[in-house]
């Protein structure tokens, strides 16, 4: 905890200054301020309250009590046992020691239940943090495609912008027509029109971002880009035991249910009997007894003793069994949670190890656009200097060599997401 604040402050400071900032960093940020987490903290630090109540009960009770009093009118004395008519005070003091021995293992199964769902409120804990972490990889990893698509919508503008001035040049000196000219123009327009656009999607992603960490934007930061060195990987039907085994929400389904039988077993424990070791110490004082001083009396009149309680239950208005009842329905619902949270995992495998697929051959396609669209469009560069080509054909070289970076960009990020989520189900880590 000590490492988020430090790192809040650091990182407050940073995007104050418009510093480099990374996806690490980013996650860090988000964990130590969205609400969903810390509510996660909140609850783990609940149940770990629980346990040490529940460790608790094996410990003595122990009270100590004291008594003033005015007493009129007809009484006994407490020495001479003789009615008297008087008014008198007197001090009663008692202290007393209640020591649990056997409670049918009731104490000791509900220590486990609580050991148990402890663990299952951490593992929960780690599955929020991971859930928020995918969220912040693919808001960050959005702000990175977004930065590389404006950065070639505004490569657009300069080139088109670049051609114009060409075009413009041969149509004031006579060699081309008007039309070609407003054709070029009509582009630049387009293309100004698509720069505002990736501007705006920018804009939004950083946003998304920056709500995601809980943070005040801050319009001038930086972020550090990711090594984007793509080497596709085949993955089999492993992947999906993997995830199984490392997923905390797996592990924390299988506690909560094991729990429940720690639970029945504490319930159960309610038939058995009870032995506890019992001690008390007594002593009193009455302004009745004027021949001895109070601490006199007090020292005269103190008494202790020490027992054994044996507690057996023979009717407890048939409850036991209802609620035996009750958490062995709680633990068969937890079991039908484990099952619909492993075919979730499953059916979150299988989609991923499928966009995954996707993405590899999307990249693929998307670097043989770019190369095919590149040159081509040198070329139609090379015969536009010459004269021998209109800018009816410049203009669709260009379109589709700007989508094809455009398809590249978001085909390169679509693979990283989907990436680091099958490393993740792989190694139960995140790479980052």
């Amino acid at each position: 905890m000590k490492f988020y604040i430090t790192l809040f402050f650091t990182l407050t400071i940073g995007l104050a200054n418009a510093q480099t900032i990374s996806l690490k960093e980013c996650i860090a940020l988000g964990l130590k301020n969205h609400p969903d987490y810390q509510t996660g903290v909140l609850t783990a630090e609940a149940a770990t309250a629980s346990l040490t109540e529940a460790k608790s009960l094996r410990l003595p009770t122990i009270g100590v009590d004291v008594y003033q009093s005015t007493n009129t009118g007809r009484s006994i004395d407490r020495f001479t046992n003789n009615y008297i008519n008087d008014v008198y005070n007197s001090t009663y003091a008692q202290a007393r020691l209640n020591q649990p021995l056997f409670q049918g293992f009731r104490i000791q199964s509900t220590i486990r239940q609580n050991e148990l769902l402890l663990e299952s409120e951490k593992l929960n804990l780690a599955s929020t943090q991971n859930q928020l972490t995918i969220r912040v990889i693919q808001a960050y990893l959005n702000v990175l495609a977004s930065q590389e698509l404006y950065a070639i919508a505004q490569n657009q503008v300069l080139t088109s912008k670049t051609q114009l001035d060409q075009i413009s040049k041969r149509v004031n000196a006579g060699v081309l027509g008007k039309t070609e000219e407003l054709q070029i123009k009509t582009q630049v327009a387009n293309d100004d029109f698509s720069e505002i656009t990736a501007s705006g999607n920018l804009r939004a992603a950083r946003l998304d971002l920056f709500q995601l960490m809980n943070a005040n934007l801050a319009p001038n930061t930086q972020f550090e880009t990711l090594n984007a060195e793509i080497v596709a990987k085949k993955y089999g039907n492993e992947l999906a035991e993997n995830a199984l085994s490392n997923l905390p929400e797996v592990k924390a389904a299988d506690f909560e249910i094991r729990s429940f039988d720690s639970r029945i077993k504490a319930i159960k424990g309610s038939k058995l009997p009870s032995l506890s070791f019992l001690a008390d110490w007594n002593t009193f004082y009455a302004s009745s007894n004027p021949e001895q001083e109070f601490f006199e009396q007090i020292n005269g009149s103190r008494n202790a003793s020490f027992s054994l309680g044996l507690s057996i239950p023979i009717l407890g208005r048939f409850q036991t069994n209802p609620r035996i009842q009750t958490a062995s329905i709680q633990k068969r619902m937890a079991e039908n949670r484990l099952a619909s949270t492993k075919l979730v995992v499953n059916q979150a495998v299988q989609t991923a190890i499928q966009n995954y697929e996707l993405a590899s051959e999307r990249y693929n396609n998307a670097i043989s656009q770019v190369a095919i669209n590149q040159e081509n469009i040198d070329a139609i560069q090379s015969q536009i200097n010459a004269g021998t080509v209109n800018s009816i054909e410049f203009i669709l070289a260009k379109t589709n060599f700007d989508r094809a970076n455009s398809n590249l960009v978001q085909a390169k990020y679509s693979f990283l997401l989907q990436e680091k989520v099958l490393k993740f189900y792989e190694n139960g880590a995140w790479d980052l």
